[in-house]
């Protein structure tokens, strides 16, 4: 086999189909360890975004120290116990440190931007030069708004294999940050088309993640009526998904639609009650709440 021979799993696991990638990870097998073990660790990645916890439970015994991340991501995900979920920490980043595997750093990076600590989740992605990891410390760059960093970042990515969903998506991203909301556009669309969920599916359909990045550009542009769009098939296939209503709920603030705007919020408060925007709007509540009530005295 070529030294490429996960690209298809890679790409459908990146672009967010995710059961598709699934499927290929179980009806494929690897032609040397290193791959296999590539192989198994996104299986468990694909487990670990569907969700499928009882199947990550699983394997937190398994050989594969990608999989032993991914399920202790889940517990860092999933648990209400907080002793709980600083002990999957600890052990998570132990692994990494122990294994050197590029799954067990990536998902120590995810911890760590998780909790805000990006410098040390930039430091951690640079434990592995591959593109996955580069792009990875691209999307890490945005998320503290260090777009120059992650322009940088971009430039030495490119020329390496400019054709993957991982370089291609990790491009859009940074020009939606840069103010160039077209281009991404393009490359989200060529995406959807690429690489559809269902083989034979219409080609404008194309992964939750994909009509959210295609409603971001849409939204950037002014274009809130279309993006719509993008969102309701989006929705349609993950009606709990809070990029989803997040993005919904500033649409609806766009077009004065206050009603539909309370829909989307009210289910964002249901399903991610500790979501950022979530928070914040309901500080500012309580800070009307306090400023009423002394008002009163």
């Amino acid at each position: 086999m070529a030294d490429d021979e996960l690209q298809e799993v890679r790409d459908n696991f990146y672009v967010g189909n995710f059961q598709k990638a699934l499927q290929l990870c179980e009806s494929n097998s690897a032609s040397n360890d290193v791959a296999q073990g590539e192989l198994d660790a996104t299986l468990a990645r694909c487990c670990l975004s569907i969700p499928l916890f009882d199947r990550l439970k699983a394997m937190q015994n398994s050989e594969c120290p990608g999989q032993q991340a991914a399920a202790l991501m889940a517990v860092i995900m999933k648990s209400r116990n907080e002793q709980q979920k600083v002990a999957a920490k600890e052990k998570l980043a132990s692994l990494a440190n122990q294994t050197h595997d590029m799954t067990c750093s990536m998902m120590a990076a995810i911890s760590l931007a998780m909790d805000g600590s990006f410098k040390e989740a930039v430091q951690q992605t640079k434990a592995h030069p591959t593109q996955d990891m580069q792009a990875l410390c691209v999307f890490m760059c945005l998320s503290c708004n260090q777009v120059a960093m992650a322009e940088r970042q971009i430039a030495e990515m490119a020329g390496n294999n400019d054709d993957s969903a991982t370089f291609r998506l990790a491009t859009a991203a940074v020009k939606l940050a840069t103010g160039d909301p077209e281009e991404a556009y393009l490359t989200y669309c060529d995406l959807c088309t690429q690489f559809p969920p269902v083989e034979g599916e219409d080609s404008e359909t194309g992964s939750v993640l994909l009509q959210t990045g295609k409603a971001l550009a849409n939204m950037q542009r002014g274009m809130f009526s279309e993006a719509v769009e993008d969102l309701m098939r989006a929705l349609a296939a993950a009606p709990n998904d809070p990029d989803v209503l997040v993005n919904l709920c500033c649409c609806m603030t766009h077009l004065g639609k206050s009603d539909e705007f309370q829909q989307y919020y009210s289910k964002l408060e249901q399903v991610s009650p500790v979501h950022p925007f979530v928070v914040k709007t309901q500080s500012i509540k309580d800070v009307f709440a306090r400023f009423k009530a002394s008002a009163q005295v």
